[in-house]
């Protein structure tokens, strides 16, 4: 039997034989290919989950700002104020000098309605029929001492006028409707149908109106304001 014999054994070279090292210790801690999907798998659902979780919200969000007032009440959701509400919130500042109080709280909002740039608000204060004119730069309140002027022998009266235009009172109950009428001139009248609500009425005359104007109540027959109360300027700038 022949033998045959080995080459004489040669030391690898030092660097040669750390760079192997690292090479097999690098191979020994990378993770095997099972166990980096089982790794993966609970990552991508987490990331799935918060996917979902985020289009529930985007979802949950449109529908609540598209969801009628019960439903925003039955998920805490305050409805948005009404016009009449957010005027309101301004004639109590130009009057208290703050936004809220409890007395805010008891003014109770009839309707507003706005022509060029004026708003004019009808509301209950305690009962109290009050109305608030507001525009850009000017907040007019009537005065609840002040005389009302009649309308003859019914119960519709005048409680406020402004000299922008606007003429707000008391409806007499039996009064399905009627105008409001101005005189401007000797020869010239103008005429509004006023916005009726809650038995209070707000009208916006294209006149300048002052303490001296003619003022009527018009149906069937013209019933002349007996006096026009101005309204008092709460806030000016």
């Amino acid at each position: 039997m022949k033998h045959q014999t080995m080459p004489p054994r040669r030391e690898l070279p030092s660097n040669v034989r750390d760079r192997l090292r690292r090479r097999l210790w690098s191979e020994l801690d990378r993770p095997t290919e099972p166990r980096r999907n089982r790794l993966r798998i609970p990552v991508f659902a987490a990331a799935c989950a918060a996917a979902v979780l985020v289009a529930g919200s985007v979802v949950f969000a449109q529908n609540a700002s598209q969801a009628p007032e019960q439903m925003q009440a039955s998920m805490d959701l305050d409805p948005a104020p009404s016009a009449a509400d957010a005027q309101l919130d301004r004639c109590h500042k130009a009057v208290y000098g703050i936004e809220t109080s409890p007395l805010r709280a008891l003014w109770t909002a009839a309707g507003s309605s706005t022509v060029d740039g004026t708003t004019l608000t009808a509301f209950r204060a305690t009962g109290t029929p009050m109305f608030c004119e507001t525009t850009e730069r000017t907040v007019i309140l009537n005065n609840p001492l002040a005389d009302p002027g009649k309308a003859g022998t019914s119960k519709t009266s005048l409680l406020m006028a402004t000299a922008n235009g606007s003429v707000a009172g008391v409806v007499d109950p039996t009064w399905d409707s009627f105008q409001v009428r101005v005189t401007v001139a000797p020869d010239k009248v103008v005429t509004a149908e006023p916005v009726v609500a809650d038995g209070l009425f707000v009208a916006h005359v294209n006149a300048t109106v002052g303490p001296e104007t003619r003022i009527e109540a018009v149906r069937g027959s013209a019933y002349t304001f007996s006096n026009v109360p101005m309204g008092t300027v709460m806030r000016k700038n």
